[in-house]
């Protein structure tokens, strides 16, 4: 009993630990980011996808669009059915396993950061923490988005399509 009074009663800093706020931010985004690509990537295999491009763009876009983005489709597309004006939409497919492996992980990982970080959390470190955590979210999303840039070529015909 006297321990937990005594961890309880200790005074805590009112410092926000710089260093503890962003190793625990890369850790939460890069783990979430690395098992929605796994999942995105098995998915993709599953579906014989790499036959009909590049593997890796694929897979980032498929990870973009569990974060929120949209695919652009250009060129003829009549193989998905649109025509005309239609054929410069976007797509905005949501793979919802790819989303729920990345939400959970996040999640897990920066509520254990939290619990490392003591019993008591300000304010102040709270806010830092997730805001570390939105930023390399934000940033890492541009990286995917940088990475899904490439063409792949679908043929309609090959896929059972008229």
């Amino acid at each position: 009993m006297s321990a937990a009074t005594s961890a309880a009663a200790a005074p805590r800093s009112a410092r926000v630990p710089w260093v503890d706020v962003v190793v625990s931010a890369v850790a939460a985004v890069s783990w979430a980011l690395i098992a929605m690509a796994g999942t995105a990537a098995l998915g993709l295999r599953l579906l014989d996808a790499d036959a009909a491009g590049s593997l890796g763009p694929m897979t980032a876009a498929v990870v973009a669009l569990g974060a929120g983005g949209s695919v652009t489709p250009s060129g003829d597309v009549s193989a998905f059915g649109l025509s005309g004006a239609e054929a410069t939409t976007a797509v905005e497919i949501t793979p919802l396993g790819v989303s729920l492996v990345g939400a959970l992980l996040l999640a897990f990982f920066f509520l254990r950061s939290l619990r490392a970080a003591g019993t008591v959390v300000t304010v102040a470190e709270l806010l830092a923490r997730a805001a570390a955590v939105v930023a390399l979210c934000v940033a890492m999303a541009g990286g995917l988005v940088w990475a899904g840039h490439d063409v792949v070529t679908l043929d309609g015909r090959s896929l059972g399509l008229d």
